[in-house]
């Protein structure tokens, strides 16, 4: 388990496919998930089917996140230890606690993996319970609240070489993601019989840490990896992170890049994804983002911060190269801004210059082509209302060496 490259050899990755949790939106909850409408579950099914069949039929091994918090679930240490972890994070009075507690206990680890992920209502509980908490709630309350975004693999957790990062969330709603994932791999027997690091746990304090997302994340070489600071992911996480990756020799440079606190820019793999040895696919303004380069002080534990002028210079030489390609999404003005609002700039490397990414962005894609770029296109006429493209949707954990 290894990630060095944005662009090597994919070999193996977790994914999620549509289910209950996003049966669970309505036009009057999206928003509070942090969706901007409610998907077609079914429909969103069969495009993420073909999302994997994809992948597998280019030789990476795919696993569902479903199925590997199920199995994580059969182990009984597991399963104490996650739903301590999920009670203490919704802050019930002690007789509620205890009754989802004994509830989730008893449920088999299909149901209790399904209820982890798509919440579970007070009438689903079917339980009696004196406390003032539950005797407010009415049937289609949540007692455990549904986690649509599991959706985005990539934010929850984000492999930089041999190690992993459980990532806090910048928003609540999506805290509890952060517990299933760091559940499976504290848990589950591929991992917990593997050998890797934890860089950066977000479960041992979650309203604390500040918070990282791995969509802001981007292993570019074995020596550096780039950042996006926005509004999900904090200057102090960056550097909170780039300290452990110096201290154990992972890294050699950490590039954190300001990006808008905006929709249309939640993480910096919205806005840039590296797609060859040499180039990019990106969609902002390259002479007005402000970026700093990150290296280890003389001191121990000190951190040396260099404001960069040009950023993609910087990666440059990083990189090897004197210069780098950039293409921006496709089409006139309105093409571009539609395009890049479906995740036009989104896009998953399996292999050098070889990339996945959604078949509606017609215009961007041709660009892609004519500069050399394989673009392998999926449907997303609903997983693109998602606002999360192949990339978002992906959490690679092994990658052959360049």
């Amino acid at each position: 388990m290894k990630i060095n490259s944005e662009i090597g050899k994919l070999k193996k990755v977790m994914v999620h496919k549509p289910d209950l949790s996003l049966e669970r939106l309505t036009p009057t909850n999206c928003s509070d998930y942090l969706f901007d409408d409610v998907l077609w579950t079914e429909k969103a099914a069969e495009e993420h089917e073909l999302f994997e069949t994809i992948l597998k039929k280019n030789g990476v091994e795919v696993y569902l996140l479903s199925n590997l918090l199920q199995e994580t679930m059969l182990n009984r240490t597991a399963r104490k230890w996650l739903l301590n972890k999920i009670i203490k994070r919704l802050h019930y009075d002690s007789t509620l606690g205890d009754d989802l507690y004994v509830f989730l206990s008893a449920l088999d680890a299909e149901s209790l993996a399904r209820y982890l992920i798509g919440g579970l209502t007070w009438e689903e509980m079917k339980m009696e319970s004196a406390g003032l908490v539950s005797q407010t709630l009415v049937p289609e309350d949540f007692v455990l609240p549904p986690l649509p975004n599991h959706l985005f693999t990539r934010d929850t957790s984000c492999w930089i070489g041999q190690g992993v990062s459980i990532n806090p969330m910048h928003w609540p709603v999506r805290r509890g993601e952060t517990i299933n994932m760091s559940a499976i791999y504290k848990f589950h027997p591929m991992f917990s019989h593997a050998d890797f690091d934890t860089w950066y746990d977000g479960t041992d304090v979650a309203s604390e840490l500040p918070s990282i997302e791995g969509g802001d994340v981007l292993v570019i070489n074995s020596d550096c990896v780039l950042i996006g600071m926005g509004e999900r992911t904090t200057p102090e996480a960056i550097e909170h992170l780039a300290k452990v990756l110096f201290e154990h020799e992972v890294k050699k440079q950490v590039i954190a890049i300001e990006i808008p606190k905006d929709r249309a820019s939640m993480h910096l793999d919205t806005v840039m994804t590296m797609l060859d040895h040499d180039t990019f696919c990106v969609a902002f303004p390259c002479d007005t983002i402000r970026s700093w380069s990150i290296v280890p002080g003389k001191q121990k534990n000190k951190l040396k911060v260099k404001f960069e002028k040009d950023v993609f210079k910087a990666v440059a030489k990083v990189l090897g190269e004197k210069t780098l390609k950039l293409i921006t999404p496709g089409g006139d003005v309105f093409a571009e801004q539609r395009e890049q609002w479906t995740d036009a700039s989104n896009l998953l490397a399996i292999s050098p210059g070889v990339v996945i990414g959604y078949d509606r962005n017609v215009n961007t894609n041709e660009k892609l082509e004519k500069a050399g770029i394989k673009v392998i296109g999926i449907e997303g006429s609903e997983l693109g209302r998602g606002r999360g493209g192949a990339r978002c949707m992906s959490c690679p954990f092994e990658r052959e060496d360049l």
